[in-house]
């Protein structure tokens, strides 16, 4: 419902992408042509070595591929609102599969609740680091599936887990660590898995599946010298002074104890770069330290009493919390890096979530066991033909509570719903960019120059990307650094020049004005303007048109 509710009221303000989401949308536009994206989404690791690094693949590319380019804008924040429907959807069903109803209304209600502690536009957000966190929610469950002996679920697990490490790289040390678990559970596992012929065939599935998710990111790293795996791997092992291990304790804690990320509403989405700099206090502190045992014992006991769904389902819970402790501990001391904390900690809600709820089932499954224990011991409790009636009856009636609940649950996390960070944009990006698609036929190549303050500084982005959406190539010096060549100016013959600005006042001699929106946001009141000079047959920039000023890309 809150995933639903979000899409619903992001197609009814007119989405438009905008900034990363613009560069998004532009790549995935490009998937179906001679420049398809072999690399995923531009990334601040690159700072640490000094290389432009990316994401490690352009499976999120794939995905709003034909969106992008044949459905409208919104038609790609539909996408996205579906897929993560899919993925809560599947989370709920593996639940079910591993714990019965009271673990699947139990998930449901949890996941429910850890939606409040994420912004609604994450719910429908095309921007990576959002992009991944419903993926990494089922990824959870289907890495515990799988080391429970679930063996048919392998390719579905490695696809998934291409796609959420693809989207950024904040997500690979969680994901290692599932993949870790899934592996020596599946290879532990004593459950026959039936006929060898289906379990090769089930092999060649899981390793194709592989091969499709990699074959893009292989082909650039053979093309390349670095390749963009290398450069990662790079920026990765590179040394740099980072914030410390009193951060990662911090994140952790901040997940786990109480009150947990998953449990609040935070005033903004970025909160979690200065949550993580806090020291928690006593009772925060205390909790995560009984939290954390708890799932120790969990896991201890899983082992013993030969309950592999307990042990790696508590053992998943302490990997994941190692795996945010390292990666908030090795963030980077600069500043632009550090504040990434602001979004690589959102899957602290998963964590949270999912530690919370192994250590409830954990404890339901005890009480469960201690009353079976007691009926074989007291006979005379053995029940007779209408309280074993009488005991479906209640449980029917406590499974449609449940389900009540946990639609309330929805409704009241929906309410919660703030409105789009880049809200007060979406209007005037449609009002800009109607008379450029008129202007310009199908084929035309024009620079796209736009000097813009930090409020409107995503309608340079979105242009870009309507107007690739009409045929319209638009480049711009620099470009190359978060597009690829084919949108750097270079010295490309072009039709004219755009000018996007946030200041009034004529930007060049011979420029005309063809569109001024207005609107106002939290940063204040902003009119921005589109001057266009040029629009003649194309011939050599440097020869027949202005010198290109130095563009700001969004």
């Amino acid at each position: 419902m809150p995933v639903i509710v979000a899409t619903v009221n992001a197609v009814r303000d007119h989405w438009e992408p905008g900034a990363d989401q613009a560069i998004i949308a532009t790549r995935a536009y490009d998937v179906l042509t001679s420049h398809t994206p072999l690399v995923g989404q531009y990334t601040l690791a690159g700072d640490v070595t000094g290389h432009v690094t990316h994401g490690l693949g352009p499976m999120l590319y794939w995905l709003i591929a034909l969106p992008a380019r044949f459905g409208t804008p919104a038609s790609i924040t539909i996408t996205m609102g579906v897929f993560n429907a899919l993925c809560i959807i599947g989370a709920v069903a593996l639940a079910r599969r591993r714990g019965g109803l009271v673990l699947m209304f139990a998930a449901a209600v949890a996941i429910a609740l850890m939606c409040q502690s994420l912004a609604a536009e994450t719910f429908h957000d095309v921007w990576n680091p959002s992009a991944g966190l419903f993926p990494f929610l089922l990824l959870i469950f289907l890495c515990w599936s799988v080391a429970c002996g679930d063996h048919r679920l392998l390719p579905l697990t490695v696809v998934v887990a291409s796609f959420v490490v693809q989207a950024h790289l904040m997500y690979m040390p969680p994901t290692v660590g599932l993949l870790a678990v899934a592996a020596v559970g599946l290879a532990l596992t004593k459950r026959r898995l039936g006929d060898p012929r289906r379990t090769i065939a089930l092999g060649l599935v899981t390793v194709v599946a592989a091969a499709a998710c990699w074959v893009a990111p292989a082909i650039d790293e053979i093309e390349h010298h670095p390749g963009n795996l290398s450069l990662v791997v790079q920026s990765a092992t590179a040394h740099q002074p980072t914030v410390g291990a009193a951060v990662g304790w911090h994140a952790v804690a901040r997940a786990v104890g109480y009150k947990p990320w998953w449990l609040y509403v935070p005033t903004d989405r970025w909160t979690r770069k200065d949550d993580v700099r806090l020291t928690p206090g006593g009772l925060r502190t205390a909790t995560t330290v009984i939290l954390l045992e708890a799932l120790a014992l969990a896991a201890v006991l899983g082992v013993v009493f030969r309950r592999r769904d307990v042990a790696s389902a508590a053992i998943i819970g302490l990997v994941m919390s190692a795996a945010l402790a390292a990666e908030a501990a090795h963030t980077p001391v600069p500043r632009v890096l550090s504040a990434t904390l602001g979004y690589t900690m959102w899957w602290g809600s998963q964590l949270g979530m999912w530690v919370w709820l192994i250590v409830a089932w954990s404890l339901w499954l005890v009480g469960v066991a201690a009353v079976r224990a007691l009926a074989v011991r007291l006979p005379q409790l053995a029940l007779g033909r209408r309280a074993r009636l009488a005991l479906v009856a209640g449980s029917a009636f406590i499974t449609m509570l449940a389900l009540g609940g946990t639609a309330m649950a929805g409704a009241a996390v929906s309410r919660t719903e703030k409105p789009d960070e880049h809200l007060a944009v979406y209007r005037p990006i449609a009002e800009l960019a109607a008379p450029l698609i008129r202007m310009f036929p199908a084929g035309s190549t024009v620079v796209l120059d736009g000097r813009l303050d930090v409020s409107p500084m995503p309608i340079k982005p979105a242009l870009r990307y309507l107007l690739a959406r009409h045929g319209v190539r638009a480049v711009s010096e620099g470009a190359d650094l978060r597009l690829g060549t084919y949108y750097d100016a270079g010295n490309l013959p072009y039709q004219a020049t755009i000018y996007v600005r946030d200041r009034l006042g004529q930007p060049a001699p011979l420029t005309r004005l063809v569109a001024r929106a207005h609107y106002v946001d939290g940063w204040g009141p902003w009119t921005v303007s589109v001057w266009v000079r040029g629009l003649r047959p194309a011939t050599h920039g440097n020869r027949s048109a202005p010198p290109l000023a130095a563009a700001h890309i969004g």
